[in-house]
């Protein structure tokens, strides 16, 4: 077994499992789109359910066309970053980091669409009036991967 293979699949495995417990959890304990106050003008535990991708994108479009696209592409994704990490030695460890949570995030997401049809959303960051869209861990998980692979470029032109 690859070397990195050690630390990517329980990782991914690791995550994945954060991700479904928070989301089974909510939709055993919540009622849709009930909200519970968890920090007064910060944050809401809500229960609502994302048809679509980020803020709810293509959820409008045609469920025979929106379900498969929304399957296939991060399973293509998923595959290829994969792939990515295994061939490519120049990698540094935030970048592998970094492509491991998205792949987690992507896979916990992936799960609910093909059971549920749509992803389970819960985590309502708001203030005031002014409310970011419902996301979950799996979204938090793709962000922080995103995040770290920007801040190795970051650091890499710093090194140049």
């Amino acid at each position: 077994m690859s070397e990195k293979l050690k630390y990517i699949l329980p990782t991914v495995f690791f995550l994945t499992v954060i991700d479904q417990i928070s989301k089974y959890y909510i939709k055993t304990h919540f009622f849709f789109f009930t909200k519970i106050r968890v920090i007064e003008g910060l944050l809401n535990l809500v229960y609502v359910r994302n048809k679509g991708v980020a803020f709810g994108f293509l959820s409008e479009i045609s469920k025979g066309f929106r379900n498969p696209l929304l399957i296939w592409i991060p399973v293509i994704t998923c595959i290829v970053l994969f792939i990515y990490i295994l061939i490519n030695k120049a990698l540094s460890k935030l970048e592998i980091a970094g492509f491991v949570f998205i792949i987690g995030g992507a896979v916990g997401n992936l799960i609910d669409r093909i059971f549920l049809g749509s992803v389970i959303d819960f985590i309502d960051l708001y203030y005031r009036n002014y409310h970011w869209p419902a996301f979950n861990f799996a979204d938090m998980f793709i962000s922080i991967g995103i995040g770290l692979i920007f801040i190795d470029v970051v650091l890499r032109k710093f090194r140049k």
